[in-house]
């Protein structure tokens, strides 16, 4: 997540910054995924990626 993010900052146009943004969310529900098979849904992590996911999703439909 924290690549995809650092490089959709380095292209130039916004259009590419908001594939990068959309593959970091992608990734985000990726993770919890992982945690639902874990039975991991409840932990900590969870919540904080599910605010990750929340700030991701902001920063998407800012650069549409």
């Amino acid at each position: 997540m924290p690549l995809n993010l650092a490089e959709g900052r380095g292209r130039t146009s916004k259009a590419d910054q908001k594939r990068f943004f959309s593959i970091a969310f992608g990734s985000v529900r990726e993770c919890q995924a992982i945690l639902i098979i874990a039975d991991l849904k409840d932990s900590s992590l969870w919540s904080l990626l599910d605010k990750l996911a929340a700030s991701l999703y902001v920063l998407i439909k800012k650069w549409a």
